[in-house]
C-alpha cells in the first residue's frame, strides 16, 4: 500500500536514504542545505510516496515567474521526479499527475525518453531548449578554492569590455543589478531572485555581462564524480559579437581553473556558430503544462526559472 503525502521534517532520515540509493552520495539532492534552501518557508512542501515507512518516490517543486501570452505569471516548476527502481510505474504516474494539476501551469524542464513522451501525451506544450557540450584542454588542476578567486578574471573581463562576478561574498550586492538588468523592473522577478540567487544556501552562480548589463550569461561549476564541469545555463545576448565574447571568456576561465567540459543548457539560444559545441544525444525537451486543456498560450521561460544549475558547487557554505 503506497501513501502519498507532503514531506515532513521527521522524514529527513528516510529522504536521505532514498537520495543515497537513487541519486547517489555526491548529488546535491542529498544535502540538508539543499532542502533548507528549496523549502525555506513552512508553506513550501513537496510530495513523497511512502511504503512501510520508507520513501519510495519524490517530486520536488518551487515557484517562479514566467510569461504567458505577454503577462507575468508565477507558476510551479517541477523537477527531481524520482522513484525507487522496485516501485516504478504507477508510483511515478501518481506523483506526476498530482503535481501537474496542483497549479494552473507547470514547467517541466529537460525531460528525455519515457518521461518526455508521457508529458507530450498529456498535452503539454513544448518550448525551445538547447543542450550542447564541449571538451576543453584544462591548463591546471581544479579545486574548489579557485572558485573564490575572482580578481584575476575580473581584470581579464574588463579588457574584453565585460563584467564578471558571482552571487556570493562581496559580489552579492551587485549581482542582480549587473547580471539581471532586464528584469529589475518586475517585482515578481526581483522577489524570485532574492531567493534563487541571494539566499544563503543558493548555489554559487557566476555572471558575465557587457558593461550595460543588457547582455548576460550565467553559469555554475559542478562535479560529476571526480570530473569538474562548467554549465552555462542562461544567455541573453544583444548581438552575435557579444555572445562570442561572453562564451569565449567563459571558456578561457574554465580552462584556466582546470575544467575539461562545458555544458551549454539554455532555453534562450544555441551556442555561437562554429564554436565546436556538440548536441546532447538524446536531446532533452522542455514543456509547459496547463490544466486548462482548451487554453491556447505562448510561454516565455527564462532558463534560470528551472532547476538547471541547482547542482552548483558552493565553497561559501
Amino acid at each position: 500500500m503506497i501513501e502519498y503525502r507532503k514531506y515532513q521534517a521527521s522524514d529527513l532520515g528516510a529522504y536521505k536514504k532514498f537520495c543515497l540509493d537513487n541519486f547517489g552520495s555526491k548529488k546535491h539532492q542529498i544535502k540538508s542545505s539543499y532542502l533548507d534552501w528549496l523549502y525555506d518557508e513552512k508553506s513550501k512542501k513537496f510530495t513523497v510516496a511512502i511504503s512501510d515507512n520508507d520513501i519510495v518516490g519524490i517530486i520536488h517543486n518551487f515557484k517562479a515567474p514566467i510569461v504567458i501570452n505577454g503577462e507575468i505569471k508565477v507558476v510551479t516548476i517541477l523537477h527531481d521526479l524520482m522513484v525507487d527502481k522496485n516501485f516504478r510505474g504507477n508510483v511515478g504516474f501518481q506523483l506526476m499527475n498530482s503535481a501537474l494539476y496542483s497549479d494552473d501551469f507547470a514547467i517541466l524542464p529537460g525531460s528525455v525518453g519515457r518521461l518526455a513522451r508521457a508529458y507530450g501525451r498529456l498535452g503539454s506544450k513544448q518550448f525551445d531548449s538547447y543542450w550542447y557540450k564541449k571538451y576543453l584542454i584544462p591548463k591546471s588542476f581544479f579545486n574548489q578554492k579557485k572558485l573564490k578567486n575572482l580578481s584575476k578574471y575580473q581584470t581579464l573581463a574588463e579588457k574584453k569590455e565585460l563584467l564578471f562576478g558571482c552571487n556570493k561574498g562581496d559580489q552579492k550586492g551587485v549581482f542582480i543589478e549587473r547580471a539581471l538588468t532586464n528584469f529589475i523592473h518586475s517585482a515578481e522577478y526581483v522577489e524570485y531572485f532574492q531567493w534563487r540567487f541571494l539566499a544563503h544556501n543558493a548555489p554559487l552562480t557566476f555572471y558575465v555581462s557587457d558593461t550595460s548589463g543588457k547582455s548576460t550569461a550565467l553559469f555554475i561549476v559542478g562535479k560529476k564524480g571526480l570530473i569538474p564541469y562548467l554549465r552555462i545555463f542562461y544567455i541573453n545576448a544583444e548581438s552575435k559579437s557579444v555572445l562570442d565574447r561572453m562564451v569565449g571568456f567563459i571558456e578561457k576561465y574554465a580552462s584556466n581553473i582546470g575544467i575539461p567540459i562545458i555544458l551549454f543548457t539554455s532555453f534562450e539560444c544555441s551556442p555561437p556558430e562554429n564554436s565546436n559545441y556538440r548536441p546532447y544525444n538524446p536531446m532533452p525537451v522542455s514543456f509547459v503544462f496547463s490544466k486548462r486543456k482548451s487554453f491556447d498560450f505562448v510561454p516565455e521561460v527564462p532558463s534560470f526559472c528551472s532547476d538547471i544549475s541547482f547542482e552548483g558547487l558552493n565553497p561559501y557554505e
